[in-house]
Order: C-alpha cells, then sequence, then structure tokens
C-alpha cells in the first residue's frame, strides 16, 4: 500500500490539531444517543440514525489514524480498514459480518486477527469504524423492511463498540 495514499486520505479526516487523540466522549455520546432512541422506539428519521454512524466513523478514523502514525506494527490493519470504511457501508450484513467482524477482508491481506483479543487496542479501533458501518447497512435495511430485528441489531452493535471504546482510554 502507498503511504502517500492513506496520507492524503487522513488529511481529509484529521482535524486541525493532529496530536488530539479520538474524542471518546463525543463517540460515546453520540452512539448512545442513538441506542437511547431506539430504545425509546423513535427512530421515525433514519437518516437522521445513519447520519450519528457516520459521525463515529470520522472520530473512529481520526483516532485510528493517530494511533497508526504511533504504531507502525499495527498501521497496515489500520490503513486497510480506514480505506475501506466506505465500501464497508454498500456490503450486505452477511459479507460485512464476513469480511470485517471475522477478519475474512484482513486475512487476504496476511493479518490474522485470531491473534487479537476483543479488547486489545487495534482491535478496538477497527470495531470503532466496522460496528456503526455494520449499524448504517441495519439502517438502511430497516428503511426498507421495518423489520423490528434489524433495529435490535443496531443496539447491539452500538452497545458492543461503546465496550470496545473504552479500552482506548
Amino acid at each position: 500500500m502507498k503511504r502517500t495514499s492513506v496520507t492524503l486520505l487522513a488529511g481529509a479526516f484529521l482535524s486541525a490539531n493532529p496530536a488530539v487523540a479520538m474524542d471518546i466522549e463525543t463517540y460515546k455520546d453520540v452512539a448512545n444517543a442513538t441506542i437511547k432512541s431506539i430504545k425509546r422506539g423513535k427512530v421515525r428519521n433514519i437518516d437522521k440514525l445513519i447520519d450519528r454512524q457516520k459521525r463515529l466513523i470520522r472520530l473512529a478514523i481520526e483516532g485510528a489514524l493517530i494511533y497508526a502514525d504511533a504504531n507502525p506494527a499495527d498501521a497496515k490493519m489500520i490503513h486497510l480498514t480506514v480505506l475501506n470504511s466506505h465500501r464497508m457501508q454498500r456490503m450486505s450484513l452477511e459479507e460485512i459480518e464476513r469480511e470485517w467482524h471475522a477478519g475474512g477482508y484482513l486475512r487476504t491481506h496476511g493479518i490474522d486477527m485470531d491473534q487479537f483479543t476483543e479488547m486489545d487496542v487495534q482491535k478496538s479501533y477497527l470495531d470503532t469504524i466496522v460496528h456503526p458501518a455494520t449499524a448504517i447497512i441495519a439502517l438502511k435495511q430497516y428503511k426498507k423492511s421495518k423489520d423490528p430485528a434489524l433495529l435490535e441489531q443496531v443496539q447491539d452493535e452500538l452497545t458492543e463498540v461503546v465496550q470496545h471504546v473504552d479500552q482506548l482510554r
């Protein structure tokens, strides 16, 4: 992978002060706001919930790229995740499960996700991108089908990722 393409992409996502780490509190607030909306049954504006997930991904990318710069051994995994963050959102639930939750995509690039535990920092950064992307897919499907199981999945994805975010403190 060319470093210049990742650097250009990073420039599009990083704040003016790249020394600032991931905004964990904002990330948790946005994720919890979505969870709260679902629990209350206030899901009339699906596009607003999708926008919240996109905000989570942007926040995660900022932190992940800073982490990758400071941890070169994990940079390839982080960069592949960031570079695929938009493509993830267009996958089916089955595809994102196979390729990202189960590590299939990274495995094809020489990264074995089995070497990480669920609470390792690098895995947590990956999940701060993958879980909101999965939530976006489920919300888009819910918009069409109104299947309440999809909202339950969104809630589960975000509840899990909030636990991962706590590992990044």
